[in-house]
């Protein structure tokens, strides 16, 4: 149990790691390109970041292998349209006043996508190893 423990503690550093990452690049990008383009770049380069430190510290996979990341891959793609999803349908949600509508947008997106990739990752790619 312990160990599981650490390995959470991990994936939530490395998820807050990645998260500052992605936000860092939406706030710039938003100010020359289209919000979902925006989200979708900032979105991916976090997902590169993640897989590289997940892999070799939070589930200490080891060698990576070329399956590993294309199911990796899969299940960020499949997030991400979760993530542009609930962050377009909150930004349209919330009045165009509401000075906060694209951080608590961000936020949400980002916690459901997190949880949803924790669990994916966790079960299909790296769930034979040992931490």
């Amino acid at each position: 149990m312990k160990n599981k423990k650490k390995e959470l503690i991990k994936y939530i550093f490395v998820g807050l790691s990645t998260v500052l990452i992605d936000f860092l690049i939406y706030k710039f990008l938003i100010k020359f390109i289209v919000i979902y383009l925006a989200k979708t770049i900032s979105f991916l380069s976090g997902t590169f970041f993640s897989y590289q430190l997940n892999r070799t510290w939070t589930f200490k996979s080891g060698k990576k292998t070329l399956s590993q990341f294309i199911k990796y891959l899969i299940i960020h793609i499949t997030s991400l349209v979760l993530n542009v999803f609930i962050n377009s349908l909150l930004l349209n949600t919330f009045s165009k006043n509401y000075f906060l509508s694209y951080e608590v947008s961000f936020l949400i997106a980002t916690l459901t996508s997190a949880t949803y990739n924790f669990l994916f990752i966790k079960i299909f790619i790296f769930n034979n190893t040992r931490s």
